[in-house]
C-alpha cells in the first residue's frame, strides 16, 4: 500500500491492487467474526434497487449456506463508518445475505489492524437499477 501513496490511481486499479495485498489471506469459507472483501455478482442482481459488487463485509452467521454480513460500503460518511468498525456495530441497512458461490467462492480477510484503512478506500462499487 505503501508504493501507492501520492500516486493517483483508479478505483478499478486501486481494488486490483488491494486484492494482491489480500490474497495471501484468501479462503473459500469465510469465518463468522471477520471482515472480508471480495467480488459478487448477485443472483437477483436485476431486481435489487441497489447493490456493490466490491462489498466489504463484516461476516455476522450463516442462514441455509448463506453468508449474513453488514457491508459497511453502505455506511455513507467516513466518521460513520470508522466508528462502526471500531464498535462492530452496524446499522439495519447495512446487513446483506450473500450467496458464496456468487462470489467465486474467493473471500479476501481483512485483518483488525488493516480493516479502518481498508474500510475509507473508495473501494465499492454501487450498481443501481431503475
Amino acid at each position: 500500500m505503501e508504493q501507492l501513496k501520492g500516486n493517483k490511481i483508479s478505483n478499478s486499479k486501486l481494488r486490483e491492487e488491494v486484492f494482491n495485498i489480500l490474497l495471501d489471506d484468501a479462503t473459500e469459507t469465510p469465518e463468522v467474526g471477520k471482515f472480508y472483501t471480495f467480488e459478487y455478482d448477485p443472483k437477483f442482481a436485476d431486481k435489487l434497487k441497489e447493490w456493490d459488487e466490491y462489498p466489504l463485509v463484516y461476516a455476522m452467521e450463516y442462514k441455509k449456506d448463506n453468508l449474513i454480513g453488514a457491508n459497511v460500503h453502505y455506511i455513507r460518511t467516513t466518521n460513520s463508518r470508522l466508528k462502526a468498525l471500531n464498535n462492530k456495530r452496524f446499522p439495519k441497512k447495512t446487513i446483506r445475505q450473500y450467496i458464496p458461490k456468487r462470489a467465486d467462492r474467493i473471500f479476501f480477510e481483512v485483518k483488525e489492524d488493516e480493516v479502518e484503512l481498508i474500510g475509507t478506500l473508495p473501494l465499492e462499487n454501487f450498481h443501481r437499477n431503475r
